[in-house]
């Protein structure tokens, strides 16, 4: 996501104003009593304050899957079920799983609806991504009687996939050999293998080799889209494994977002598709990390076409595990990194003065086994990789003797807020959000973190 920043409180003051004058809501004093819904519990009544919703959790009584209903005045209503889904190897499963997914179900036994409905129905937002913690489903429209026929499509599709009985979707969705002729080479083919071939850079490689020597035997080093080298050693019986380890109403956080009046309706439907499962423990320990103890250095090489020009074409990964890390400190790390990749930072300064062809930055990553922080650098000769890490020493030493300066800190603090404000004046404010909440769901455990991460 690009950053927007501003250095000037008064625009942040004014910009807040006027966002929480976007979307009307109830206090959390004014908040009624939530109502009571049959299969469900409630556990708790908030206020999301970014989009000035009354939040609304309720756990499913069979199940224990998470519901949480996010009300304000917003039309553009959406919904959006998500699943922890670890990556267990290289093959790229849940990022197949999640094209397979959508290629119809039980319910509606369609490989084409997916599209036909993006296209052709009165839906404003209609997707499912994949990351490297989590799969998530969301969907939007400005008809509520629509989503609801939307909300119970995604729910058949994934509780539900036809996939399950019909292997033609892995080889269409995974790999496949092709033949285009008798005279033609055989070549692999698949969507996600596809895609994966044009995406897989040596960008992407170096990120999950990186995570493989930080943290050795996690999943954190695993490809959760897949790397083309080893989507075909993939199995029909692997997916359909991975949906039945996974794809558990236990291991659910579905969110309902906007001006609800059929509230009901969703919770039924939910109740309806939940209740068909027996509740399910989950546990996401990394049972085969081992950490490591000194500094680990390790070098790859990445494959390119000959007579590529490989000057400046290394890409270089610097990373340190922190021990007994609180919420707060994480709040801080974020702060911290920010700075550290403002261009007026010492670090970044001395990039341009040492590296002048390169272009680094660093980030905080709290998904990983322990917390990280993460240096990286592009546009670098591989033997300028100690360089680099002298750079980022000598740039943490500096931070630690002299700080920064108050007012950086107070405006990039307020430039990050704004940001996050800002999400209440995109066109789709539910498809944006609510993958976002159930991110930090999947990386916390917690479905306020989220909330959270905004108020601090």
């Amino acid at each position: 996501m690009m950053r927007h920043k501003t250095r000037h409180p008064l625009l942040w003051l004014t910009a807040l104003v006027m966002l929480f004058g976007l979307l009307p809501g109830l206090s959390l004093a004014e908040q009624a009593e939530a109502p009571a819904y049959p299969g469900f519990v409630l556990m708790e009544q908030s206020q999301f304050t970014l989009v000035n919703a009354a939040a609304t959790l309720y756990e499913h009584e069979k199940t224990g899957a998470l519901v949480l209903l996010l009300e304000n005045e917003d039309t553009n209503r959406t919904f959006d079920i998500s699943f922890r889904t670890p990556a267990l190897n290289d093959t790229g499963v849940p990022h197949v799983f999640e094209h397979a997914t959508l290629g119809g179900s039980k319910k509606y036994p369609s490989k084409s609806l997916f599209f036909n409905l993006s296209h052709q129905t009165y839906n404003t937002y209609m997707n499912a991504m994949t990351t490297d913690i989590m799969t998530t489903y969301p969907i939007a429209s400005l008809s509520e009687d629509q989503l609801l026929r939307y909300a119970d499509y995604y729910l058949d599709s994934v509780f539900n996939p036809m996939l399950m009985e019909d292997a033609s979707i892995f080889s269409e969705e995974a790999w496949r050999y092709s033949l285009a002729s008798e005279d033609a080479p055989l070549e692999l083919a698949g969507t996600v293998y596809t895609e994966m071939k044009g995406a897989y850079t040596i960008n992407t490689a170096a990120r999950f080799n990186f995570f493989k020597t930080l943290f050795p035997g996690s999943v954190s080093g695993n490809s959760f889209g897949g790397d083309p080298q080893h989507i075909p050693e993939m199995t029909f019986e692997d997916l359909t494994n991975y949906h039945d380890a996974y794809y558990h109403p236990s291991n659910s956080l579905s969110i309902l977002y906007g001006k609800l009046t059929q509230k009901a309706e969703f919770m039924q439907l939910m109740d309806s598709y939940f209740s068909a499962f027996e509740k399910k423990e989950f546990t996401f320990t990394d049972e085969n990390y081992v950490p490591i103890t000194e500094h680990t250095e390790v070098t790859h090489e990445f494959a390119v076409e000959a007579g590529s020009d490989t000057k400046n074409g290394a890409v270089v990964y610097l990373g340190y595990v922190l021990e007994g890390v609180t919420k707060e400190d994480e709040h801080v790390m974020d702060l911290l990194t920010t700075l550290i990749n403002e261009p007026s930072s010492y670090f970044q300064q001395e990039m341009k003065k040492r590296l002048p062809a390169a272009s680094a930055g660093c980030y905080y990553d709290n998904t990983t086994p322990e917390i990280a922080v993460v240096f990286s650098a592009t546009g670098m000769n591989a033997e300028q990789a100690q360089d680099f890490r002298e750079l980022v020493d000598e740039a943490l030493i500096h931070i630690r003797e002299n700080g920064f300066d108050k007012e950086a800190v107070e405006a990039v603090a307020a430039a990050t807020r704004l940001e996050l404000l800002l999400t209440a004046e995109e066109p789709n404010v539910g498809p944006n959000l609510l993958p976002s909440v159930a991110y930090s769901w999947t990386a916390d455990g917690d479905v306020n973190a989220y909330q959270q991460y905004v108020d601090n």
